[in-house]
C-alpha cells in the first residue's frame, strides 16, 4: 500500500495523516491508521472474539510487522515484545 499500488500516493499521505490526537498513548488517528508521535509509523489494529490482529509499519526503515492469532488476546503478548525490542509501537 504505502509503495502506492493499491492506493494513490495522495490517498496514502491523506490516510497517515494526523486527524486527532491521544496524548494519554503518544498516539494520533488518521484515516484508519493509529500513527506515533514520535516516528513514522503507521499501526492497525484490532480484535473480535476468537481474533486479534496488529500491524506496524515504519515507513522510515521500511520495515512492517504483522501479528495475527486465533484468540481474542493471542496477539497482544507478541506485540508488546515488538514493542520493546523492535520498538515498532
Amino acid at each position: 500500500m504505502f509503495a502506492g499500488r493499491i492506493v494513490s500516493p495522495n490517498w496514502v499521505a491523506r490516510m497517515v495523516s494526523p486527524r486527532s490526537e491521544v496524548p494519554s498513548e503518544s498516539k494520533r488517528y488518521g484515516l484508519g491508521f493509529w500513527l506515533r508521535r514520535s516516528r513514522e509509523v503507521a499501526m492497525l489494529e484490532g480484535s473480535d472474539a476468537g481474533v486479534s490482529f496488529w500491524s506496524a509499519h515504519d515507513r522510515a526503515g521500511r520495515l512492517t510487522c504483522t501479528v495475527l492469532s486465533n484468540t481474542t488476546a493471542g496477539a497482544w503478548p507478541v506485540v508488546r515484545h515488538l514493542e520493546e525490542h523492535v520498538n515498532l509501537g
